[in-house]
């Protein structure tokens, strides 16, 4: 099942008129996720929103089924069921006509703005929105997950990146004046390629703290480490992006 997370920014400017952006992250069956944003005039927020919806239906593939995944309740009642402000019914309609016209078989349904991928349809329209590109759109980028259980000196490490997919079990030494979670964060940075982006899942708060300030590392040992770690990524153009904190 194809499948789209949406989200919308907007911002009214002096002159009374509104500037909008908006920000898709499209999941198709065996890919990596794909990420869109744009900027656009717009009256208010919640036709932003739709116009996220619209671009979601775009840009997925044509005679296939899509479920579009917002928190915006207008586009919920417009698209989904039919009803919602007078004002959106035509771009509902644009947005039901486009699908039709593609052969899309399109759901709308509600996700809350803490999914992961709903968070990053946030950030993207908010950059779209000032004019900017999301950091993750520039360049190539992996998605890591990290699995990490309590009390077993072992970490699973997945790096899914544009036609490769790298998994690799990380021996985690309880004797290391390095956390197990940072080392398994460690590990995972090891894999990157140079220039990209590592959009991390599953890091601890506590493997996400000392990426960012090495020196809060409580030894001398971890904290000569973890910034030899961090030097070795900033030379080689390699960026971690934290998803969401295990």
């Amino acid at each position: 099942m194809n499948q789209a997370y949406v989200d919308a920014s907007w911002h009214e400017r002096p002159d009374g008129q509104g500037v909008g952006g908006w920000g898709l992250v499209l999941l198709l069956p065996g890919e990596l996720p794909h990420r869109y944003q744009g900027q656009l005039d717009a009256p208010d927020n919640n036709a932003a929103e739709l116009r996220a919806v619209l671009e979601a239906v775009r840009h997925a593939p044509t005679g296939e089924a899509l479920t579009v995944y917002t928190d915006n309740e207008a586009v919920l009642a417009a698209v989904g069921r039919g009803r919602g402000p007078h004002k959106l019914a035509e771009l509902a309609h644009e947005v039901q006509d486009e699908a039709a016209a593609r052969g899309i078989g399109l759901r709308v349904q509600y996700a809350p703005r803490t999914r992961r991928h709903m968070l990053a349809a946030h950030d993207l329209a908010n950059h779209a929105r000032r004019g900017l590109r999301a950091p993750e759109t520039d360049g190539s980028h992996a998605d890591v997950l990290i699995e990490q259980r309590p009390a077993i000196p072992e970490a699973r490490v997945s790096l899914r990146r544009h036609g490769e997919r790298v998994t690799a079990l990380v021996s985690l030494d309880p004797r290391s004046d390095v956390p197990p979670s940072a080392q398994a964060l460690l590990a995972a940075v090891t894999l990157a390629q140079p220039g990209e982006v590592l959009l991390v899942r599953r890091a601890s708060k506590v493997a996400q703290a000392l990426w960012q300030q090495p020196e809060r590392a409580l030894r001398p040992e971890a904290h000569a480490q973890l910034a030899q770690a961090r030097q070795t990524a900033d030379d080689l153009g390699v960026q971690v992006k934290f998803q969401g904190v295990g």
